[in-house]
């Protein structure tokens, strides 16, 4: 069963998740006992380490289909994601930025956030055709730095990214950096969160560890979304929690 929403690139679903196959397996025992199936993404050798397993960096889902880089393909295909049509996508992937970035873009409301020269075509053919206006950001890491918790709300570190989306009208909580691990480099927001139905917005690791806590908490509440901590340990940025 998929959510009907206003905007019809807000792929909410209820029963579905993506993430990376390194994920805290308490994340994974507490989405399954929210009623999740877990799916596990797989390593992709042309991404560096850090982020080699992120689902927002391999591919995107759209409606009922999902785009992905054309290395992971046949590792999708596997899966088997039922009632999905899985399309690859004629860009491959490679360690340095911005040529890391061609999946990782962030459909929220009636826009597509992303870095548009470095996405591949099959992506933005896909919102050109739903008339979904596109926000070009200088941040290519779109996904990973933005949190979505509605269509009309999100929240971001990114000083670009707040100016960005504040300046269409989204509201927007900016945080603070940092406090997202992410190995020995720095996580993003978007990369330790997801969607998992309109009212539950998951965070991989504790909200209590980032000094932000209260103010996440009380602007997805003011939304009408819960923030859960799936874990005990620190927020661990694993390339968003995908729902599909």
């Amino acid at each position: 069963m998929v959510f009907n929403t206003i905007n019809p690139q807000s792929n909410i679903c209820t029963n579905r998740v993506l993430v990376d196959y390194r994920t805290n397996s308490d994340s994974i025992n507490e989405l399954k006992r929210m009623g999740m199936s877990v799916y596990k993404s797989t390593s992709l050798k042309s991404l560096y380490k850090e982020v080699n397993g992120h689902p927002d960096m391999q591919i995107h889902f759209i409606n009922n289909k999902a785009i992905c880089a054309p290395d992971v393909y046949d590792y999708y295909k596997s899966l088997n994601f039922y009632g999905i049509k899985l399309i690859p996508g004629s860009m491959n992937l490679k360690s340095s930025y911005p040529d890391d970035v061609a999946y990782n873009v962030c459909a929220m409301g009636k826009y597509l956030i992303c870095r548009p020269l470095s996405v591949t075509i099959e992506i933005l053919a896909e919102y050109h055709n739903l008339k979904t206006e596109i926000l070009n950001s200088k941040q290519g890491y779109a996904k990973c730095s933005i949190c979505v918790v509605n269509d009309y709300s999100a929240i971001t570190a990114d000083n670009g990214m707040y100016k960005l989306l504040n300046n269409v009208g989204i509201n927007v909580l900016k945080i603070e950096e940092g406090f997202i691990d992410l190995y020995d480099m720095q996580g993003f927001i978007g990369g330790a969160s997801g969607l998992i139905n309109k009212t539950t917005l998951c965070f991989n690791g504790d909200l209590k560890t980032h000094p932000d806590c209260n103010n996440i908490i009380d602007f997805c509440k003011n939304v009408g979304v819960d923030a859960i901590s799936l874990n005990k340990g620190n927020l661990v940025d694993i390339g968003t929690i995908m729902s599909f």
